[in-house]
């Protein structure tokens, strides 16, 4: 066994998922964008009140799965685990409030949990999300789901149902929780430990309860879509229709709830329907909400909200089980090669215009015979080995060999690029910056320019 391994819960990403995992930013992302919700970055350590504030003290993040962090002497922090409050803090810190309304971001971060590991559950792990601000009516409720809805179809997921829910409004939350515990101290005996202790904290998760014997109670408790106020009935009624108009299939589920105190009104879940990912329970690829609370609730004027966000590591997951290819080919095309000893100058010089074209091209580094190059180009899974300094290739010529078909050409050297390119195809560069389409429309601060806003503490 090896001397050191990566932490429990938590794990590398090897290049194939590296590579999946990339692919699936540059989809959300640009999916987001299209939809008018640009990217916000938020630190990964934060203030541990952060999260307790936002989540509730009874929540599983503030009550034991947090990552407390200290340096130096100064402590109260924590690793971010979940993107919401800390999007929310951003939001507030930097007066986007005063921004038009409404506000529109998303993210794309690591989060971190001491969650016990399961199925699909690390102790670190990716998320994608979208955040709207201060738009209360049910509309930005129906966008993130149709976002969400259309998202999984462009990636090729297709084994998943929507289930979608309301708990009501701040207003009338305080009668669903009165039934609820009613209802459930009849039972408590006959419930788990945990949920027992939450019928004093947080009533609503024993709806949420992963306990068999507490889910065969939940399903004769009262139902909060039934007890909740007419405004909120319309509001989810809404939200239904809309769905039922775009084409997009849900459930509603009378027992759906978010393990976070912030949620007001709709609350929505994917779930995977594969067998491998059903067996304990139902596990969410993407799950959100609205919380018109939140703001305010962290010292910012009253706003209303609405957001959702997927697990990266299950998306993924949940793709290869069906077969779906993810992410690209991470071995390089192109192999450099050469009869000649002590070159390795010459090999990078010929490289280079084959990188710059757009190809991925791999340098050989060793003097081994040439017949051992070219058996660790085909290990390395290159399709095609350039080769230099045999006597056809010389005098400004070079051997261009497709190891898939086996044949080779002698090229000259303004032409590699061109004959390289019969046998692979280029890979597009990314840019680091895209202005506006008209210069003249160019302002200061936009992306590329100022990516940081500046800390008054500094």
């Amino acid at each position: 066994m090896p001397t050191f391994q990566a932490p429990r819960g938590m794990r590398d990403l090897l290049p194939e998922e590296a590579a999946g995992f990339d692919s699936l930013q540059a989809v959300v992302l640009a999916r987001a964008a299209r939809y008018g919700y640009p990217r916000i970055d938020t630190p990964v350590v934060e203030d541990r009140k952060v999260f307790v504030k936002a989540s509730g003290e009874a929540s599983d993040i503030a009550s034991h799965e947090m990552y407390d962090v200290a340096h130096g002497g100064e402590g109260g922090l924590a690793l971010r685990p979940e993107g919401t409050a800390a999007v929310t803090r951003a939001f507030i810190q930097h007066g986007l409030h005063k921004a038009p309304a409404p506000v529109r971001l998303s993210y794309w971060e690591p989060m971190f949990r001491g969650q016990r590991t399961q199925l699909l559950r690390y102790r670190q792990f990716w998320q994608w999300g979208l955040e709207c601000f201060g738009a209360a009516e049910p509309w930005p409720d129906l966008e993130v789901i149709e976002f969400s809805a259309g998202l999984f179809a462009e990636v090729g997921l297709t084994e998943l149902e929507l289930v979608v829910n309301t708990v009501g409004d701040t207003k009338c939350q305080p009668k669903i929780r009165e039934a609820l515990v009613a209802f459930f101290s009849a039972h408590r005996s006959e419930l788990s430990a945990e949920s027992q202790r939450r019928i004093e904290t947080n009533v609503l998760r024993v709806l949420d309860s992963k306990d068999p014997k507490d889910q065969a109670i939940a399903r004769a408790a009262p139902k909060p879509l039934d007890l909740v106020c007419d405004e909120d009935k319309r509001h989810f009624t809404a939200i239904t229709e809309g769905l039922d108009r775009l084409g997009v299939a849900y459930r509603v589920e009378p027992t759906l709830v978010r393990g976070l105190d912030y949620y007001t009104r709709t609350v929505c879940e994917f779930w995977l329907t594969n067998p491998e990912f059903t067996r304990a329970g139902h596990i969410a690829v993407a799950a959100g909400g609205r919380y018109d609370d939140l703001v305010e609730t962290m010292g910012g004027p009253s706003t209303p909200g609405v957001g959702i966000a997927g697990g990266v590591d299950v998306l993924y997951y949940a793709l290869k089980q069906e077969g779906a290819s993810v992410g690209r080919d991470t071995n390089a095309d192109v192999y450099i090669l050469s009869a000649e000893q002590g070159d390795g100058p010459d090999r990078l010089q010929l490289a280079g215009p084959l990188r710059a074209a757009g190809f991925t091209v791999a340098v050989e580094y060793s003097d081994r015979p040439l017949d051992r190059q070219l058996e660790s180009a085909v290990k390395h899974g290159a399709r095609v080995a350039v080769i230099r300094g045999t006597p056809e290739a010389r005098g400004g010529h070079v051997i261009v060999r497709d190891l898939v078909k086996k044949e080779q050409r002698v090229t000259k050297l303004s032409a590699v690029v061109t004959e390289v390119g019969r046998h692979v195809r280029k890979r597009s560069a990314p840019r680091v910056y895209e202005g506006p389409g008209n210069p003249d429309e160019h302002e200061p601060g936009t992306a590329g320019e100022a990516p940081y806003l500046r800390d008054d503490r500094d």
